[in-house]
């Protein structure tokens, strides 16, 4: 059950100070939240095993049993691992990833190398495998084999495998002191390292065909050991003994995922099994169904053991073909995920991957729970509730009842109540027959929460206040797709719909009462918007709704005269301050997936081209954020949702899940006494000081122990965000240093003070 989970989780973030990191960690800093357990490749060095996954990449220390994890948040270049490969003589971690960028990691630093993925070759890029030795990398590539100096990390040659003009795929590559050996597409090639052969014309390369005992069919690993070398091809593999071919041993079906031979035994990987071929011993088929699920790759370690890449449940060590010991670090089940939200100390995040069409998926992931970034889930398989509950994808809380409601497109209404574990389940609607396809949720003034239901005769639905629903419908809405949904300081509801612009809802004195409902097109031609595809829409801490399109961003300034016709979309303008009177429209080339107010009245906009902070107003650029300036998985956001204690902003991506710790924060009565950190300052110390649990958005002032003023600003939501300088921009001198925040109705005053350490 998922209660007694979270139990042992807040134990173990508690002996683990999970707790007081995730509350400590500097404004600014980055970490990835990914699936950890989709094993692609494995490497190992003396003392780690090392397991790139489809994201990233993590390191097991076989001495001390510690994790460590490699992201773009620890400084990696990319996402999406493909292969990785360890050199002894270099002591160099090799990281390819799928689009053919290339990470070396030595001495703890991060070498990119982009030369394939930006190299001028049509067709497939993709690194298959690697090999290293004597200080080099040998890369199986789509188009030949790729020779890699590690020392100093670049390219001295290139053998690309021609068939007829057409490069073919070499899908595996090992190395002994004399020869290349390269199992290809088109069966086994080797090319002779003695340095009087010039491999790059590929004429050079040695074919080995039905003459020699082995079909030129697709070769898919290869492997050897002294003087023997074994390939796979359809489910035979084949023995090399330096002159011949001949088959060696029979697969029970076709395809060998890697191939591992060494001093002892022939070890074989394939989809839910491994084969162990001791040396003049019987052949041991392992295929315990619960760790053995999809075999990637097997190495064995400098000890004798055994360890496997699973593309379902991440790393495992082999024991016995019973007994297997899994090694996966904490994150989300997958990279899927949809909306998310907070509530009660808790992040959480429907795990669908579905699209801005809603076309159903069929997901059964269910959804994620992160708490002091530590990672849960509830779907079927702990939950038994939750099956056939697809598409779990719309997340919104209800803090004044301590409830979770969910969408499970196509299917329900979820509500979930944390501190019972209950489930309640709303399957049909009030004058509806129509599916249950939840597409956005909004809470009201009165805590009535607002839903809008795609393709349905009541597209518009209201859970009431302490429970109940009613149902709403009109002809602008009835059965079309309509993707989100905010509400505005007057209760009016307004609805996002497909390329029609925005529909607004007024409901008039009662939620039961039809007669009074009147609703509202507001479209380019009735409301100003700058077009009719929308695609995002929010209300701000003023009352502003700002709306995001396929050409940016703009706001409705009075959104309670909407109906008198009497307020229009607005686009901002930002003045290019160039000496002209030129200004430029406020994000007009990008498409706005998502926007969110934070605590601070900014405006965090998600694109398909990065993710923005503007300013209140919108005037001023806070932060742009892409994948190459930052740690950011992937340009395209889905969907933002902030935790208002400590101000991390989580960014869901179609590459998985990131957080970022920004400025501004939410200061309630829980909030506790205001606190700095880091305090005391050190001297080596030139980052942010953050002070937080003040007023939301207090006058600040900052002092010395005599009371003269130092600095002074406003707080950013709850939190002060101070660079310990005065006001001329000089660091201040050692010392004690006192805050005093006054919130904006002078009702509410916090003082506490701050050592520096020069």
């Amino acid at each position: 059950m998922l209660k007694p989970f979270f139990n042992f989780l807040w134990s173990a973030i508690c002996l683990l100070g999970g707790h007081a990191f995730a509350q400590n960690v500097p404004l600014g800093t980055w970490q990835s939240h990914i699936p950890y357990n989709n094993g692609v490749s494995l490497a190992a060095s003396s003392n780690n095993i090392y397991c790139g996954t489809v994201s990233a990449v993590f390191s097991y220390n076989l001495n001390d049993g510690s994790i460590k994890k490699f992201t773009k948040a620890e400084g990696l270049s990319d996402v999406g691992v493909s292969s990785v490969a360890y050199d002894s003589i270099t002591s160099s971690l090799i990281i390819a990833y799928n689009n053919s960028n290339i990470d070396i990691l030595q001495d703890g630093k991060v070498n990119n190398l982009p030369f394939i993925r930006n190299a001028n070759i049509l067709g497939n890029k993709q690194v298959n495998r690697i090999f290293c030795k004597d200080g080099f990398a040998f890369l199986a590539t789509g188009f030949g084999v790729v020779l890699l100096n590690l020392e100093r990390l670049e390219i001295p040659a290139t053998y690309f495998f021609s068939n007829g003009g057409n490069n073919f795929v070499v899908n595996d590559v090992w190395v002994d002191d004399n020869f290349i050996y390269a199992a290809s597409a088109n069966g086994i090639y080797r090319g002779a390292r003695n340095g009087s052969i010039n491999l790059v014309n590929f004429l050079e390369w040695e074919s080995f065909g039905p003459a020699d005992g082995i079909p030129t069919n697709n070769a898919a690993a290869i492997a050897g050991f002294g003087g023997d070398v074994f390939t796979s091809i359809g489910n035979t593999v084949y023995l090399f003994d330096g002159s011949s071919w001949s088959p060696f041993y029979t697969m029970p079906a076709a395809n060998a995922t890697s191939l591992l031979k060494t001093s002892s035994r022939l070890v074989i990987s394939q989809d839910s099994r491994l084969i162990i071929i001791p040396d003049g011993g019987t052949p041991i088929v392992a295929n315990e169904s619960f760790f053995l699920q999809r075999p990637q790759q097997v190495i064995e370690t400098a000890q004798g053991e055994l360890w496997y890449a699973d593309l379902f449940r991440g790393l495992i060590k082999f024991e016995s073909a019973s007994v297997q010991t899994p090694v996966t670090p904490n994150g989300p089940q997958s990279t899927g995920n949809s909306q998310m939200d907070y509530l009660g100390g808790r992040m959480y995040v429907g795990s669908s991957p579905i699209g801005r069409g809603w076309t159903p998926t069929a997901n059964q992931d269910g959804y994620y729970i992160s708490e002091a970034f530590i990672w849960g889930f509830a779907n079927q398989f702990n939950v038994p509730q939750l099956a056939n509950r697809p598409d779990i994808s719309v997340m919104k809380a209800i803090p004044s009842e301590g409830l979770m409601v969910m969408g499970s497109h196509f299917n329900s209404i979820i509500e979930y109540k944390p501190a019972t574990n209950e489930y309640q389940f709303i399957e049909t609607l009030p004058n509806s027959s129509s599916p249950i396809r939840i597409s956005g949720a909004a809470l009201d003034n009165l805590g009535n929460l607002w839903m809008s239901n795609a393709f349905s005769a009541a597209p518009i639905v209201c859970r009431k206040a302490g429970g109940g629903y009613v149902t709403f419908s009109t002809p602008l809405l009835n059965n079309r797709l309509i993707t989100g949904i905010t509400v505005d300081d007057f209760n009016q509801v307004w609805v996002v719909t497909d390329n029609s612009g925005l529909v607004v809802l007024n409901f008039g004195n009662t939620l039961e009462d039809k007669a009074d409902d009147q609703f509202l097109s507001y479209t380019s031609a009735t409301g100003g918007l700058p077009t009719n595809a929308v695609t995002s829409i929010a209300t701000d801490k003023a009352g502003q709704v700002w709306v995001g399109s396929t050409q940016g961003v703009s706001y409705i300034p009075c959104p309670g005269n909407v109906f008198d016709r009497g307020c229009s979309a607005q686009q901002i303008c930002i003045p290019r301050n160039d000496g002209t009177n030129f200004c430029d429209l406020l994000l007009e080339s990008e498409l706005i997936t998502t926007i969110l107010v934070d605590d601070a009245n900014r405006k965090w906009f998600g694109t398909t081209n990065g993710l923005f902070l503007q300013s209140e107003d919108g005037l001023e650029s806070i932060y742009y954020f892409n994948e190459a300036n930052s740690p950011l998985l992937s340009n395209v956001i889905r969907n933002l949702a902030v935790n208002p204690e400590t101000g991390d902003l989580f960014i869901g991506t179609e590459r998985g899940i990131n957080s970022f710790r920004a400025e501004a924060t939410r200061t309630d009565n829980n909030s506790g006494k205001p606190y700095a950190y880091p305090n005391p300052v050190r001297p080596d110390y030139d980052g942010p000081i953050a002070v937080r649990n003040l007023p939301n958005n207090a006058s600040v002032k900052v002092t010395d122990i005599s009371g003269k003023l130092v600095w002074e600003t406003t707080a950013t939501g709850g939190q002060l965000v101070w660079d310990g300088r005065d006001r001329h921009g000089r660091k201040v001198n050692t010392g004690i240093y006192y805050i005093m925040a006054t919130s904006t109705d002078n009702k509410s005053k916090a003082i506490t003070k701050i050592a520096f350490i020069r």
